[in-house]
């Protein structure tokens, strides 16, 4: 059902933290650890959050939660890297990339530059535009995933974007995916799909800006939108990274 699946795992538990302040998203992530590995993923998770370029927490909250079926093995998507100079060049190169899949790019732009604060992502449907998620302000959100390797010590914009992106983009109903990171000094942004794979944008947004946001590209039929989410939010899986 799923692409790019090179076998399964099991692994015993998903653990997932999240950090506000005040309401606010400020930090969130998650691994896939066995039991002997807990302990040292909740610290990692912990002491990375402290020192954040979002500002302090008020309140941070860990889950750990046994894994009671096989963990997906898939290879991430394959690294595109244009040289982008500054907001201009980014936006004409995300017109580009959608334009490339014969979506509608102005109108995908102009909703994209005016998220904020979202715990999740937008469901847009690439035929109305229409937005999918039951709940607007929560949006779709992807859990359950990790990459080999991964200790979880120190935050890497990079690696944990491209194992979000490609367990996306192995999700048959989803077209593309359009990111920027809300950490107001991380300016690298993406655009990621199955054909394309991983695009990565530079000065996507200005320094400082808190705005971020990610949409993913619906592509199914009405009767897909339950099993698209359920495998988004529920199915675990490891991603293989190939840098």
């Amino acid at each position: 059902m799923y692409r790019r699946s090179i076998g399964e795992i099991k692994m015993n538990y998903s653990v997932k933290m999240r950090a506000e302040k005040d309401g606010r998203h400020i930090s969130g992530a998650e691994r896939i650890v066995r039991e002997n590995e807990i302990d040292a993923a909740v610290s990692a998770l912990i002491k990375r959050v402290q020192k954040h370029n979002n500002g302090n927490s008020d309140s941070i909250t860990v889950k750990i939660a046994k894994i009671n079926k096989p963990v997906q093995v898939i290879s991430a998507l394959e690294v595109v890297q244009p040289e982008i100079q500054n907001t201009e060049e980014a936006r004409a190169l995300i017109m580009s990339e959608l334009s490339q899949l014969n979506l509608r790019g102005e109108e995908i732009l102009k909703l994209f530059y005016s998220l904020e604060n979202m715990r999740g992502a937008v469901l847009l449907d690439i035929k109305t535009l229409e937005r999918l998620e039951p709940d607007k302000l929560r949006g779709v959100r992807v859990t359950n995933m990790d990459y080999e390797g991964n200790t979880g010590a120190e935050k890497n914009h990079f690696k944990e974007a491209l194992c979000l992106a490609s367990k996306v983009a192995n999700c048959p109903y989803i077209a593309g995916e359009l990111c920027a990171s809300d950490d107001i000094n991380y300016t690298t942004g993406y655009f990621a799909s199955g054909i394309r794979g991983y695009v990565r944008i530079a000065n996507i947004k200005k320094s400082g800006e808190r705005k971020g946001g990610r949409i993913f590209l619906f592509s199914g039929k009405k009767e897909n939108i339950g099993e698209c989410i359920n495998y988004l939010e529920n199915q675990p899986v490891m991603v293989k990274l190939n840098i």
